[in-house]
This record gives structure tokens, C-alpha cells and sequence, in this order.
């Protein structure tokens, strides 16, 4: 039957077609789930760093000031003395933030030689503050290279509970050439080749079985049909309106005087 033939035909392609659009797309999720982000350094939305090594900085970050100036810092915590004692050369940073135990101040230096020589430079000046009977902080301490403050808290106890709640991030950096780079990104390409190679296994599995989900359908569809078919009338046959030999008995002799005689013996 023709109209069987052609249909047929158009159902391997849509199946050829479904099998190229799902593998493609299912490709193109895989590989821009993996793909590295382009940005380093700050978190969503250009906030510092810093701001994000501060307790609950989630919320506390509507509420944070960072500075890059003594001056800048000093404005931000009404005047504090002890922060005199600090220097901003190299790169340092600081953020602040108010908690209910009071106001919490993060210095972040670029080394641990800036940071201990600083560190120095505070507890003398804690020393000299608390000698001369004039206000320090509620509680000091110098983090990996952060040196924190907790000022206006409302007993040592609630001061040093928050000063806790800071956690030093390490950031370790090669002063040249990182000797480990060519392994690292080595490693990097056999493990995205590794994904790519899974994800494509994947996508060819489902597809396949996508497939023959509905290869089977609809031949399961056109089978039953044809058995239909064939229970209503047991002389129907596929081979449309040609011309057919009656080999196997199927169908009656309905003019014998156009069979061929049998020969004579």
C-alpha cells in the first residue's frame, strides 16, 4: 500500500529529527551547567569579599560598610582611638557592621608581616588607652591576617561570643609563576572531557530508548490495526489492488476457466 509506504517513511523521520533535537539540547545543558563562571573573587552583586567573611553576612551585608581609608573607617565607627594605630598601606581593607552584641570591626592585611606588625601597633595602643583610664575595645584579636575589634558591647562575655563567629579565609598566592598550573589544567580538561564523553552517553541512551518508546507505539498501532484488519475479513491482504498468485490457497477460485489446465500425464 502506498499510503502505508510514504506514512512510514514520514514516521522514521520525525523519529531522526526528535533524536537530533534531544541530543543537541540535551548537550547544551550539560555543557553550560559546566561551564566556569567568568568572574573570581567577589560574590553576586560586586559585594567585597571581606563582606562576606562577616557572621550571617547574608543579612548582615545590608547593614556593612567596607572602606579602603583609615579616615573613611574612622567615620564609619564614630571616632574610635585605638583605630589610629592602624595603617591602610598594601592593600588593606576593612568592613564593619552592627550586631545586637555590639559593632564589629574586620581589618583584613595582604600579608602576615603587615598583619603582626599591626597587631603590635594595637595592643600597645590598647595598653596605653586602658592605662590612661580612656575607652578600648570590648574585645581584640588578631585572625590569621584580620586584626577584629567589637566595640559598644554590652558585656566581655557577648564580645567574645561574637568575635568567634569569624573565621580567617586562607588565600594562598604564588609570588611568580604557578609551578602547578600545566597539571591543574590538565586535570581540568580530563574532567570536563570525562563529563563531555558521560553527558553524551547520556544523551544517546535516552534518545534511544525515546526511540523506541515511540517506534514501538506506533508499530504496536499499526500492528493491531492490520490484525483488526484481518479478523474482519480472513481473505484481506497488503498487497493492495496488484495482481496476486494464489500459491498458498488463500483466496477462492472464483473463475476456474482462467486457471491453468493441469498437463496431460
Amino acid at each position: 500500500m502506498r499510503v502505508s509506504f510514504f506514512s512510514q517513511r514520514l514516521i522514521a523521520r520525525l523519529l531522526l529529527l526528535l533524536l537530533c533535537v534531544s541530543t543537541s539540547a540535551i548537550l547544551n545543558i550539560e555543557v553550560t551547567a559546566q561551564s566556569p563562571s567568568a568572574t573570581s573573587g567577589q560574590v553576586a552583586g560586586d559585594v567585597p569579599v571581606l563582606v562576606k567573611h562577616l557572621p550571617e553576612w547574608e543579612t548582615a551585608q545590608e547593614r556593612a560598610t567596607f572602606v579602603e581609608s583609615l579616615p573613611a573607617l574612622q567615620t564609619a565607627v564614630a571616632k574610635r582611638p585605638v583605630l589610629d594605630s592602624i595603617s591602610f598601606d598594601g592593600g588593606t581593607e576593612a568592613v564593619t557592621a552592627k550586631y545586637p552584641a555590639g559593632q564589629l570591626v574586620i581589618v583584613e592585611f595582604t600579608t602576615p608581616q603587615l598583619a603582626a606588625e599591626n597587631d603590635m601597633r594595637i595592643t600597645e595602643r590598647i595598653n596605653q588607652l586602658r592605662g590612661a583610664g580612656q575607652s578600648v575595645p570590648g574585645a581584640y584579636r588578631r585572625v590569621g591576617n584580620y586584626s577584629v575589634f567589637v566595640f559598644d558591647a554590652p558585656d566581655e562575655a557577648a564580645a567574645q561570643q561574637l568575635l568567634e563567629q569569624v573565621k580567617y579565609e586562607k588565600d594562598v598566592r604564588w609570588l611568580g609563576d604557578n609551578p602547578y598550573a600545566a597539571e591543574r589544567a590538565n586535570r581540568q580538561w580530563l574532567n570536563m572531557s570525562v563529563g563531555v564523553l558521560v553527558n553524551t552517553m547520556k544523551a544517546s541512551g535516552l534518545a534511544i530508548l525515546l526511540c523506541l518508546g515511540v517506534g514501538g507505539a506506533f508499530g504496536g498501532a499499526i500492528f493491531m490495526r492490520r490484525r483488526a484488519q484481518t479478523a474482519r475479513d480472513p481473505r484481506f491482504s497488503d498487497a493492495g489492488g496488484m495482481v496476486r498468485l494464489n500459491l498458498d490457497d488463500l483466496a477462492a477460485e472464483t473463475n476456474p476457466a482462467r486457471l491453468l489446465k493441469q498437463a496431460n500425464k
